[in-house]
């Protein structure tokens, strides 16, 4: 973009998955920064919209079902689609911006009202067919972190150059929520099997806290996970628990009140590092280098001498029998008392 003029009008398609939406929330910042004019649409799946419009650079979010369509792929859905895509197309925009990478993202673009599809190219996509549907191309090591890649995406698409500082931008939806120094987070659940922690571990940590003065609440969002907390607080009954599921905007106010969170691998563990709470995520089936938490308030934990198949990037563990829902080496390596120590260390830079 450097000999053309600024776009006024951008749509960024960013569709899932929670991390990684909150890993585009700096580049937003970025954009906004140096273009204070310009106008950001985001298009995301449905079940995400209530995060990205917490974006004060965000001016209009445009949902997607498209998990959903894909998933049934009956006439109801193909008519769905047909009328979303109308909808879509009644906006022209300067520029669009495929953050995703994937074949999907790009066939979406593809459809929207544009002269100017900007993306990753063959070698930096996670799918390298993907960038056969942009104009544009940009290199993007892969080997960096999810923030930093989209951070000079979307840099080098409208020729700036990023801050120095990371700032995701969305405290200030939080302002009125006041922080709680006595009070823990935890948070037990995520979509993998090989990337949770024991229970007894986490009842072990409970108790590890509990007996410093803390108020710890177990974050559930299953029944599975509600089993599990109840385990929790069945051995520490000063522990406690939502009664029911909460909302993500719920969920990330009792994030911001917090001290201090100890998570797994999942969306709400990136929610809290974006809060900027001090925050403790467990990793061991995958890896925090490309897409761990990011922040001198955060800190990502594995095993002290990693086994040979970290990360397997699996769900299943091929020390485990198939059906096993037992703590994989991995994770079970990783003590309690390594967790608080790394915990209060955190917490004591508040």
């Amino acid at each position: 973009m450097k000999n053309s003029p600024t776009p006024r009008k951008i749509l960024l398609i960013k569709m899932s998955s929670m991390g990684d939406i909150f890993h585009t929330f700096p580049a937003i910042t970025d954009l906004k920064t140096h273009y204070p004019e310009i106008e950001i649409d985001w298009l995301v799946e449905d079940s995400f919209k209530e995060i990205v419009a917490w974006h004060p650079a965000v001016n209009r979010v445009i949902p997607i079902h498209l998990r959903r369509w894909m998933k049934e792929r009956n006439k109801k859905s193909w008519q769905e689609f047909k009328a979303w895509r109308n909808t879509l197309c009644e906006q022209e925009y300067d520029l669009v911006i495929d953050a995703q990478g994937l074949f999907k993202s790009a066939v979406i673009a593809k459809m929207t009202r544009t002269k100017a599809i900007h993306g990753f190219d063959k070698n930096s996509a996670r799918e390298s067919i993907a960038s056969y549907f942009y104009q544009k191309k940009y290199y993007v090591d892969k080997n960096q972190h999810a923030v930093t890649r989209t951070r000079q995406l979307l840099s080098q698409a409208l020729n700036y150059t990023p801050a120095t500082t990371l700032n995701f931008g969305i405290n200030q939806n939080f302002s009125h929520v006041q922080k709680n120094l006595q009070k823990l987070i935890f948070i037990i659940g995520t979509s993998w099997t090989t990337k949770l922690w024991s229970t007894n571990h986490w009842q072990k940590l409970t108790a590890l806290a509990i007996a410093q003065g803390y108020q710890v609440e177990i974050m559930w969002g299953s029944p599975e996970e509600r089993a599990i907390a109840n385990s929790i607080i069945a051995t520490n009954p000063l522990a406690t628990r939502p009664q029911q599921r909460l909302s993500i905007t719920t969920i990330a106010e009792k994030l911001v009140e917090a001290a201090g969170v100890v998570g797994l691998d999942t969306g709400f563990s990136h929610l809290a590092g974006a809060l900027e709470t001090p925050t403790i995520a467990l990793y061991g089936a995958t890896s925090p280098v490309k897409v761990g938490l990011i922040g001198e308030h955060t800190s990502n934990m594995q095993l002290e001498q990693p086994l040979h198949c970290m990360p397997c990037h699996k769900r299943q563990c091929k020390w485990l029998d198939e059906h096993s829902t037992d703590t994989p080496p991995c994770m079970s390596g990783i003590t309690p008392e390594q967790v608080w120590q790394q915990l209060t260390a955190k917490l004591t830079t508040i």
